[in-house]
């Protein structure tokens, strides 16, 4: 494998395996295909370390998820591949072109510890939720409000800022709860009970709709909110 910048492993596999390995100057950078699976990018990724375990030791990877994204618990179980088999540090996930998980410096056996950049904030850090909200649960934040899990039906999470969601929003969410009708809300899908953008409300019909294929977002457009496709 040729380690100059953006050069890409394809091994033997192939001229389309479902996940790609780039490499640069700070590391590697591994791409899935938009439409792989999630047990063929663990395959794949199994062997590779497998076949190239030393040529990967310690070095740095970014999760670029833009074109094909993952449940937490997916990128969890991908991040412990990585320390366990491959013997590398995962730094970041990259999910929008302003929406990223950085992570913090793990030992090699502690757990998936992410923190998360939606935007710059250099006064103050999201306040940051590690677990799923659910019914009866409400949150407040003088900040970015942002959840390592579902919000549940009757959980309410309110944020001067920004909320985000890293899964399925179901129940109610502020952003903007001071006023700022930039703010936006973030989520793996929304189907929310309520969504409130500063001033405006919005309830969005009954029913079921297809599973998001990417991330969502809910922002403010001709003076009403509107659910969108986050698109890499």
């Amino acid at each position: 494998m040729d380690s100059h910048d953006g050069k890409t492993e394809a091994g033997n596999l192939g001229d389309a395996p479902p996940l790609q390995i780039k490499a640069n100057r700070q590391g590697f950078t591994l791409v899935p295909a938009p439409t792989a699976p999630f047990e063929a990018l663990v395959g794949y990724l199994e062997k590779r370390f497998s076949e190239s375990r030393d040529f990967f030791r310690r070095a740095e990877m970014t999760l670029d998820l833009r074109e094909r994204p993952l449940r937490t618990d997916e990128i969890a179980l991908l991040h412990r591949l990585l320390v366990d088999r491959g013997q590398v540090r995962l730094v970041e996930v990259k999910l929008g072109e302003d929406l990223a998980l950085v992570m913090d410096r793990p030992s090699e056996r502690q757990p998936f510890v992410p923190r998360v950049s939606p935007r710059p904030r250099p006064d103050h850090a999201a306040l940051v939720i590690h677990n799923t909200c659910r019914s009866g649960m409400r949150v407040v934040s003088d900040t970015d409000c942002v959840v390592l899990g579902d919000v549940n039906p009757g959980a309410e999470v309110i944020a001067v800022g920004n909320v985000i969601v890293f899964g399925n929003l179901r129940g109610v969410a502020h952003a903007g709860a001071g006023g700022d009708r930039s703010a936006r809300i973030w989520a793996l899908s929304i189907e929310p009970s309520q969504l409130r953008i500063a001033d405006l409300v919005a309830v969005p019909p009954r029913g079921g709709k297809p599973a998001a294929k990417r991330y969502e977002i809910a922002e403010i457009q001709d003076n009403l909110i509107e659910v969108i496709t986050l698109k890499g």
